[in-house]
């Protein structure tokens, strides 16, 4: 592989590698504001409500401690002073500490579950014992990809029923044992450890048929919304934000930070985007698979959570399995181990497709029915109970027994091994498919052969691991020395009053998965504080880097066809939002058309830009004009001349405007 290639793959699994890290994305920092009582206005917060509020933009404020009205009585297994807080929240540590540790978590989230294990267990023997500290928990369940995490902390609640030691000695043992009751059957586990902790007993179990805390458990989710949290684990530190199970090094950095009256947040601008060492490889079990090829004695495995009828899943069994099968299995080189993820909500036959694959395997042809299901989706999808007419009609062509074959179909035989499947990869952070893991480390998404045989080369190395550990990335705000650029913006795309004080012009790549992050976490946060509010005219720059990203440019084009039809935002947006759908397809031409026509642009016209190349001038334009004022990659952004380099968290944005509007611009 070449030099070019590696600089390639490298951020491209660090990108992937984000879900090491948290469950969701991060938000800017805020200050937490304790939730009243219940019955009070703000407890009653809807979620979809909680979710649109404003966000504070604090930066380093300060959560009072409530410590004269807390019981102190109880200490944990630890010899720590545990309690509840008077809004009900419980605590471990001295509520008169000069830091509050303030914990947004989910007991199903892998990565909570790993600061739990890793990291806490040092802040209690160190900082929390010794009275510098005290973390409060807050309940934050993802149930869209965590389907049993309210149930847990349903059952950690019931537990504290029985005083505030028996909820953290709970709370300790539902993050130990996680793998075990992230199934259908949660509640019967949970049941089973309050009597291995001597907790509750027929009250308990009623606690947690009932789901008693349930209204609780959404009052924490809507204060965390309310408060811009949108991912687990999630921390404020005297209110300053840090998103993610860092390791121990970095929390304690952090706290002596804000101990010494010092920002943590600019701390976190510094810190690594992704692991800052080596992450662990998850263990996957192998009783439970639904079809392998390969040497079981392969250097690599690489397990597949797949769903039938999802065309991402689709699209790596045409373009990139073959390729795998043909150079990586057939040569020894590699394990190929299938298992089911089918994404119920949004694909209702995906399951019935995997039973039906689990019957074919039953006589030997599951990699014939795969290739079947995946390349005739469009026949099933969408059918409901229909559909299994459809894999009979399937299993016949093939040759099968087809009363063997309908049977199996409608038995239910599957059914318990299927969800396992799906259990354990929700347990894995699995939240979309195709999902995959290589010797234990994950990779995301449809992705093309190269960076598979990138990953299997390393983990035949034995390396890795290294690939998921990011270099720190600095911020760059405002530079003092070079003094401000001037960049010619006339006739370019852009929003907000022309006459703004502030230009900010970036410079992007619509291929790019770091535009792609500032599209999606930081622009929205520019547009409504500073763009609608007439402070700051944002224009767009093309800056396609071609040599990794080969549709980048044609995406520029498109996006400058769509402006020519006063919609360039609309086509900028579906690009970011649907890159996944286009990128490194050679036929991206065709579906950047099919977007125009969905915007109701007049497609002839569209269609006549697009091919006859129109606008290649004026992205070329934009390289030339970038690459003059010192931009190399993407995203690269100019405020009023100065520059802003990377995907930057929207506070190093605030800070430059801010400054700027002070100063006069």
């Amino acid at each position: 592989m070449t030099k070019r290639s590696l600089r390639f793959f490298i951020p491209l699994l660090f990108v992937i590698s984000v879900m090491l890290v948290a469950c969701a994305a991060p938000t800017a920092p805020v200050a937490i504001t304790p939730m009243p009582a219940a019955g009070s206005g703000a407890s009653d917060l809807p979620a979809d409500e909680a979710s649109n509020a404003k966000t504070p933009n604090v930066m380093a404020a300060t959560v009072e401690p409530t410590n004269a009205e807390v019981n102190v009585a109880e200490t944990d297994a630890n010899g720590i002073p545990v309690g509840f807080t008077p809004e009900g929240r419980p605590y471990r540590g001295d509520m008169g500490a000069p830091v509050v540790m303030e914990a947004f978590s989910d007991f199903q989230c892998p990565y909570c579950g790993r600061f739990s294990n890793e990291t806490l267990p040092s802040l209690l023997d160190n900082q929390i014992a010794g009275g510098e500290v005290v973390l409060i928990y807050y309940d934050f369940p993802l149930d869209s990809i965590h389907p049993q995490a309210t149930a847990a902390a349903n059952a950690a609640r019931c537990a504290g029923e029985s005083g505030a030691a028996a909820y953290w000695a709970m709370h300790d043992r539902l993050y130990s044992d996680a793998a075990e009751w992230s199934n259908r059957n949660a509640n019967d586990v949970f049941a089973r450890y309050a009597d291995d902790l001597n907790i509750g007993g027929d009250d308990f179990v009623a606690c947690l048929k009932e789901g008693r805390y349930t209204e609780e458990i959404k009052a924490d989710l809507a204060l965390g919304r309310s408060q811009g949290v949108n991912s687990t684990p999630s921390f404020f530190l005297n209110g300053q934000a840090i998103i993610g199970a860092y390791p121990l090094e970095y929390f304690d950095q952090a706290i002596a930070a804000v101990a010494s009256g010092e920002s943590a947040v600019a701390e976190q601008n510094n810190a690594p985007q992704g692991p800052a060492v080596k992450p662990t490889p998850a263990t996957l079990t192998m009783d439970n698979i639904v079809a392998e090829m390969g040497d079981p004695g392969a250097a690599v495995t690489i397990v597949e959570f797949t769903d039938y009828q999802c065309p991402f899943c689709a699209r790596h069994a045409a373009e990139t399995l073959p390729r795998l099968v043909s150079e990586m299995v057939d040569t020894g080189r590699v394990r190929y181990i299938v298992k089911d993820f089918p994404l119920d909500p949004i694909h209702p036959e995906a399951r019935p497709a995997a039973v039906a694959a689990r019957c074919a395997a039953e006589q030997g042809a599951y990699w014939e029915m795969h290739e079947a299901l995946f390349t005739r989706q469009n026949e099933w999808g969408g059918l409901g109970a229909a559909a299994k007419d459809a894999f009979v009609k399937m299993a016949v062509e093939l040759g099968l027994n087809e009363d063997k074959f309908t049977t199996c179909l409608s038995d239910g035989r599957y059914d318990d091994l299927i969800q396992a499947n799906q259990d354990e990869g929700i347990a894995l952070g699995i939240n979309g498919t195709p999902g995959f893991f290589v010797n234990g480390f994950p990779i995301s998404g449809a992705q093309p052969y190269e960076l598979f045989e990138y990953a299997i080369g390393l983990a035949e190395e034995g390396t890795l691991a290294d690939a998921y550990v990011a270099a720190p990335q600095q911020a760059q705000p405002t530079p003092t020395p070079a003094g401000p650029v001037e960049i010619d913006t006339t006739g370019l795309p852009g929003l907000g009053d022309p006459d703004a004080p502030i230009v900010m012009v970036e410079f992007t790549d619509y291929q790019c998965p770091f535009c792609r992050r500032h599209f999606v976490e930081t622009f929205p946060q520019i547009h409504a504080e500073y763009v609608a509010t007439g402070k700051v005219r944002y224009v767009f720059m093309e800056f396609p880097l071609t040599g990794i990203h080969p549709q980048a440019q044609l995406a520029s084009e498109a996006a400058l066809c769509a402006n020519d039809q006063d919609a360039y935002m609309e086509m900028h947006d579906i690009l970011f939002s649907r890159q996944d759908e286009w990128s490194g397809r050679d036929d991206a031409g065709k579906l950047f058309k099919g977007y125009a026509g969905e915007l109701k642009l007049d497609a002839a016209r569209f269609a006549r830009c697009l091919d006859g190349h129109e606008h290649k001038a004026t992205v070329q334009a934009g390289i030339v004009a970038g690459t003059r004022v010192g931009v190399t990659g993407t995203p690269a952004f100019f405020l009023n001349g100065y520059p802003i380099s990377g995907a930057q968290p929207f506070a190093v944005f605030q800070g430059a405007i801010e400054n700027l509007l002070a100063n006069g611009g």
